[in-house]
């Protein structure tokens, strides 16, 4: 895996990417940095910006999806991945990472913020019109 900039700092109840050579105790840390992991009681749970940021280097727990899969996920449904792994994956669509997922009893469901579901849901009708006449040019 590629080094990555910068340092993780643990901080707010998450391990955090930043730059800032000095962090000082009432700075807020997503200010200076990126959040790569929440931490919880039972482990760490990948951040989807997180994930974005290391995509290149993630090679497995990966689920590609289609459009319409995506779009799905989107809005709160599951879809069935019985050969995905258990547990957190990154989910991809055309070979970028989209954000986190987590697969359980074979369906995958995603774990990323209503804030960037939205933003993501709003870019959808785009990338099916680019979808389209990419089919159509065959």
């Amino acid at each position: 895996m590629e080094e990555l900039p910068g340092r993780v700092v643990e901080r707010a109840r998450g391990l955090w990417l930043t730059t800032a050579d000095f962090i000082p105790q009432g700075v807020k840390v997503h200010s200076v940095g990126v959040r790569l992991f929440y931490l919880h009681g039972r482990g760490l749970k990948p951040a989807s910006l997180g994930l974005s940021l290391l995509a290149g280097g993630i090679r497995r727990n990966r689920v590609e999806v289609s459009l319409e899969e995506l779009e799905r996920l989107l809005l709160g449904h599951a879809v069935e991945r019985p050969e995905a792994p258990e547990g957190y994956v990154a989910i991809v669509y055309r070979g970028d990472v989209i954000g986190c997922g987590k697969v359980k009893g074979g369906r995958l469901s995603a774990e990323i913020s209503k804030a960037r579901r939205r933003e993501l849901l709003a870019a959808l009708p785009a990338e099916r019109r680019r979808e389209g006449g990419a089919h159509h040019s065959s």
